[in-house]
């Protein structure tokens, strides 16, 4: 972390509404991580029922406060009830390079960059928020990986049954692609096994049990409801998964009984894609 810079104040803080925030005073930087301070008589994480990130008018990051939350606390971000963490970076990871792949500089193309936060259901709430940030990622090291991004994308799919199900995961269409991986994040209450397949060749082939129980062993917090595929769980980005390069890929769930899921992940990718 370099310096930690004030964020400007939001616009339009609400009961229900949707809150915005200029983030122009952060052009120049690396932004590594958004801390954002919930306030007020009731305002919590649950009632950010959308939290977006657009740069140059793109959705770079779209996810829920509640899901959000989950993801960091998998990670071992610390919990707070009041603090709110967006990361771009991989405060764990094993290099200065791996650390800061994927945060955004500012500087690689990007002229606005707006935060906007639908709040639902709080009362007399507050909201307020830092930047973690460094310089612009101009050494020779970094200039294969500058442009990459940490976006977050996610879809919805209903599953009507028990059963083993293809999954449609964002940005795995490798006919429209493919993308690079760091986490692939299945909010499920009913998920119990995941079989994922790279040119026909088994990646993953795990249950709900083993994969919370292995990633307990690197220091991971498995969280309830929430199923996690996860390349990078040694902390190296060097072992995201990379399905650019690939001519298939499987993903199929298997679930214990029918419901809705969100299926989240986090890509590496280049302002420009999708």
């Amino acid at each position: 972390m370099g310096a930690r810079i004030k964020l400007l104040p939001f616009n339009n803080v609400v009961a229900t509404g949707l809150a915005t925030l200029d983030l122009s005073n952060l052009l120049g930087y690396t932004i590594e991580r958004l801390i954002l301070n919930l306030g007020g008589t009731t305002f919590t994480k649950a009632m950010m029922t959308s939290i977006q990130l657009k740069a140059n008018g793109k959705v770079i990051y779209d996810t829920t406060g509640s899901r959000v939350d989950a993801r960091n606390q998998y990670r071992g971000i610390t919990a707070n009830a009041s603090f709110l963490t967006l990361d771009f970076a991989e405060i764990r990871s094993k290099t200065e390079l791996g650390q800061n792949l994927g945060a955004i500089d500012t500087t690689a193309g990007i002229t606005s960059l707006k935060l906007e936060i639908q709040i639902t259901g709080a009362t007399a709430p507050t909201l307020q928020g830092w930047a973690e940030t460094n310089r612009p990622q101009i050494d020779q090291a970094q200039a294969a990986t500058r442009n990459l991004i940490a976006k977050v994308h996610n879809s919805t799919i209903t599953i009507g049954a028990a059963g083993t199900f293809s999954l449609p995961v964002p940005h795995m269409d490798v006919s429209a692609g493919g993308s690079i991986f760091k986490r692939i994040a299945f909010f499920s209450a009913n998920m119990t096994g995941l079989l994922m397949k790279k040119n026909g060749i088994v990646i993953e082939d795990s249950i709900k049990a083993l994969n919370d129980f292995n990633q307990g062993e690197y220091r991971k917090v498995p969280q309830a409801s929430l199923y996690v595929f996860d390349p990078i769980v040694d902390d190296n980005q060097s072992q995201v998964l990379n399905t650019r390069d690939a001519q298939t890929m499987e993903v199929l769930g298997t679930f214990s009984a029918g419901e809705t899921i969100t299926i989240e992940v986090e890509v590496l990718e280049p302002l420009q894609a999708f």
